[in-house]
């Protein structure tokens, strides 16, 4: 192997390490995970460890391989998220891997890898990221390795081979345990390139392929399907994931979007404009059709879903289509100049450096679980009442008492009325609550502290920023450019009560 063979990916994965490290908060640098989504999969992962059923025992409703995941992450270690930073690293460098792949296909130039690694650190250092440990996260690299082989064929009618294609399959099915409507992109760019391999009669090729890219998932879903067949759970799998996601689940009830039927069609307008450039370059009409296929479907179902700001994290995987406006630049020194501002405005701009930088990092919850551990007995059953997980069951190393251990989205009164004949048992020692702006605005979240528990603690800290999500703003939060925007609009933060309620002796 030449030396410079191995010298790009060591470069890469070093460079993986650092924007894991710098921009989640599943890294060494933060104390710990403050977002709700995280926490949740982590204390699953816990409680899985332990020998609670997924879905039986502890149940939320995302997909299955997610919280495996997160399961062999807790043998790493139960309070802290260390086993999720291993991943993200590993994902990171995939993800940036193959984005380089798929830029050279476009260009020989010597920006790639410059512009590759830009890609990596906006991806990471982006609002979209969040804190980090999302399923659009872990879906990047699987979906950026389908893209290079479907833009291979696309352009250059080159077909993978056999084990490439098994591959993708795998990463499909993975992605199909994990979050299932992601799979707009593998059904988009499947209808694209089977009507390529049509017109350039290559379909018996294509289809030598799609049974592949068929097995591959197969294999990648039997060790799914062998887990809920083996605890005898394939039910509540179903009914969970499925039948839960499909008719119970609407998102975040306060996303500001105003109830009216065109505002889908405004929208979808707005998203279209991502795909102009694409259409507006030079390349092969069988690059634009799959960039239709893939980037256009994705955005067709953002118009039509309610879309949560870290969904868009997955519109990364698209940048380097845009490569196709440099592939004859030459870099100079201003074009690094330029690049390096480009990453820096985005740093400076990331909540999570700014809030650790300035010592702000919401970090209550680690109070909490101080005072929690301070008074540990055999009664000292913690719940997360009326609310979103905390962490507390991390960092106290508790583990739920029952199934809806915290209040979702779903909004299904049953899970209401769990939690508080859990209470009225008189099991519970400690109610844990999260007060912010989305939880408190509607009814379903505003259940009553019972008389026989007084509150132990009290505080205030400051949680994500967030643009204004009045219905007349929403449009200008559809893709959160809160870089250009943060000093035009008038910026507002969230600040979330956390409180402690113990039962009185």
């Amino acid at each position: 192997m030449k030396q410079t063979d191995y010298r790009e990916p060591l470069f890469l994965f070093l460079f993986a390490v650092l924007i894991s490290t710098l921009f989640s908060t599943c890294s060494f640098l933060y104390p710990l995970n403050p977002w709700d989504d995280a926490n949740v999969y982590m204390t699953i992962g816990n409680a899985m460890l332990s020998g609670k059923e997924l879905y039986v025992d502890i149940f939320d409703h995302k997909g299955p391989v997610l919280y495996l995941m997160h399961e062999m992450a807790a043998m790493l270690s139960r309070n802290s998220f260390v086993g999720i930073y291993i991943v993200e690293i590993i994902c990171s460098f995939f993800f940036m891997w193959y984005s380089l792949h798929t830029i050279r296909l476009f260009s020989s130039s010597k920006i790639t890898l410059p512009f590759t690694c830009l890609i990596g650190w906006l991806v990471l250092s982006s609002d979209f990221f969040y804190y980090g440990d999302s399923v659009e996260e872990f879906s990047l690299p699987i979906l950026a390795h389908s893209l290079y082989f479907m833009l291979r064929f696309a352009r250059n009618r080159q077909i993978p081979l056999w084990w490439q294609s098994l591959i993708m399959g795998i990463g499909l099915g993975l992605i199909f345990w994990s979050k299932f409507n992601i799979l707009f992109f593998y059904i988009g760019g499947a209808a694209a390139l089977a009507f390529i391999a049509w017109k350039h009669r290559q379909f018996k090729e294509f289809w030598y392929t799609i049974r592949f890219v068929f097995l591959g998932y197969i294999l990648g879903t039997i060790p799914v399907l062998s887990y809920f067949i083996a605890h005898g759970t394939v039910e509540a799998l179903i009914d969970a994931y499925f039948m839960v996601n499909l008719f119970q689940y609407h998102g975040t009830t306060t996303n500001g979007e105003p109830d009216i039927w065109w505002f889908p069609l405004i929208k979808l307008a707005v998203w279209a404009a991502f795909l102009v450039p694409i259409f507006l370059v030079r390349a092969r009409w069988e690059v634009k059709l799959l960039a239709l296929g893939t980037f256009g479907i994705l955005l067709l179902s953002f118009a039509i879903l309610t879309v949560q700001f870290y969904y868009v994290l997955l519109m990364y995987v698209f940048v380097p289509f845009y490569i196709c406006f440099f592939r004859n630049h030459t870099p100079t020194l201003r074009t690094y100049i330029i690049l390096g501002l480009i990453a820096f405005v985005s740093a400076a701009t990331n909540w999570n450096i700014v809030t650790l930088l300035n010592g702000t990092f919401p970090q209550c919850v680690l109070e909490m679980a101080e005072i929690i551990n301070a008074n540990e007995s055999d009664d000292s059953e913690v719940l997360t009442f009326s609310s979103y997980d905390t962490g507390i069951y991390q960092h106290t190393r508790h583990l739920p008492p029952n199934k809806n251990f915290f209040m979702s989205s779903i909004l299904d009164p049953e899970i209401r009325k769990e939690q508080a004949d859990w209470v009225a048992s008189g099991k519970i020692r400690y109610l844990v609550r999260e007060i912010g702006a989305i939880i408190t605005c509607h009814e379903y979240y505003d259940a009553p502290i019972p008389d026989n528990y007084h509150c132990i603690y009290d505080k205030e800290e400051l949680f994500r920023y967030r643009l204004i999500t009045t219905p007349h703003k929403f449009l200008w939060n559809l893709t959160y450019p809160r870089v250009l925007l943060q000093y035009v609009m008038n910026p507002v933060t969230v600040n979330q009560r956390m409180l402690i309620y113990e039962r009185e002796p």
